[in-house]
């Protein structure tokens, strides 16, 4: 048996990392011509294919589920196809063992994707995306025209130029007070970011306008330079500007959803990110067992092309109500949780009915 185990376990790993590479193939050719459109300014044919570069982990850590499904159902179709699915049942094997052996490549190929998806994922999505505004628009930062804007508390911000390295250009603070009465305003040309320990951190503003707005008669002050401290970190800046809840690290994502919360923030953009990845793995497992199921059910008896369709499709139907649920839960207001658990818990009933049935 333990010979079938890793002859079962060869054969489906070796039709998931072609999954991989064909997938990740794909991608690349379409991530490549999409940004060959985009070709203007500075952005030019070197700028694309770093980007491109930037984003193989991106790519990679994004067609892990439906690598480990089309794999699995290529490499048992193999093993159906040549009728040694049966035989290993004659000799003794069980489904549930086979499944067993199968759903082994899959864990592995998830684990790669969560190292990736925590460890190269962020950083490299961030340069590929800082490259990419920095060629198209001109700037020295990472803000698009039009600044950006923040809100810590009753403090509204505004910078007009956000830099990479924890330095701000044009910052502007609104101090309100119960939100209403605008009671202070302070404006400064520059800020840098200094880390001095975990303790104490702070932005020192240079060449800064400070205006009193609380009194009878405005109060207007310049000074040379002006130490800010706030809970606001340059990482937090930039992972709002540049890189998407879904392509930030759990860790990272903690971080901001409790900085949110502090602040009294909307976090369920950021929560749909935390938890989708946190689910990750089971989501990739759900579509294995349906796979599985699949070949010991409607697919036992048919041909390879067919069997790797029904792979996209259900891929595609899985993305579908995944992409359906999260704005909707935005919208509606319900738990992100159950936006990312309720797909993954119709492929894990699904695939338990039809696996019963087989079995």
């Amino acid at each position: 048996m333990n010979r079938l185990d890793r002859y079962i376990f060869r054969t489906v790993a070796g039709t998931m990392i072609m999954a991989v590479l064909g997938l990740l193939g794909l991608l690349t050719i379409l991530t490549f011509l999409e940004q060959m459109q985009d070709v203007v300014n500075d952005y030019t044919i070197f700028h694309v294919f770093r980007f491109v570069l930037y984003s193989m982990p991106r790519m990679f850590y994004e067609v892990i589920p439906y690598s480990a499904l089309i794999g699995c159902i290529a490499g048992l179709g193999l093993l159906a196809g040549s009728s040694e699915l049966i035989v290993m049942r004659a000799a003794g094997m069980s489904t549930w063992a086979i499944a067993w052996s199968s759903l082994k490549p899959a864990l592995l190929l998830v684990c790669a994707g969560a190292l990736v998806g925590e460890f190269l994922l962020p950083d490299f999505e961030r340069m590929a995306r800082v490259d990419r505004v920095q060629a198209k628009m001109e700037l020295v930062g990472i803000t698009q025209t039009g600044g950006f804007w923040y809100r810590e508390n009753n403090v509204y911000m505004h910078f007009d130029i956000v830099g990479q390295s924890g330095v701000l250009e044009g910052v502007t603070l609104y101090y309100f007070e119960d939100e209403q009465n605008l009671t202070r305003l302070l404006h400064a040309n520059r800020g840098v970011y200094h880390e001095i320990d975990t303790n104490r951190n702070y932005w020192l503003l240079e060449k800064v306008i400070y205006t009193d707005l609380g009194g009878a008669n405005v109060k207007t002050e310049n000074l040379a330079s002006y130490e800010w401290s706030t809970s606001l970190t340059p990482n937090l800046i930039s992972a709002e500007i540049v890189v998407q809840p879904d392509k930030m690290s759990i860790s990272g994502l903690k971080t901001k959803i409790e900085y949110m919360r502090a602040q009294g923030l909307n976090s369920n953009k950021f929560e749909l990110g935390f938890w989708g990845k946190v689910f990750q793995p089971l989501a990739t497992i759900g579509l294995v067992l349906v796979g599985i199921s699949f070949i010991f059910g409607p697919l036992r008896d048919s041909a390879m092309g067919t069997r790797i369709v029904t792979g996209i499709i259900i891929g595609f139907a899985f993305r579908f109500f995944q992409n359906l649920l999260s704005p909707a839960s935005l919208v509606f207001g319900f738990s992100p949780i159950i936006a990312t658990l309720a797909p993954i818990t119709v492929c894990f009933v699904v695939g338990y009915i039809l696996f019963r049935r087989a079995h």
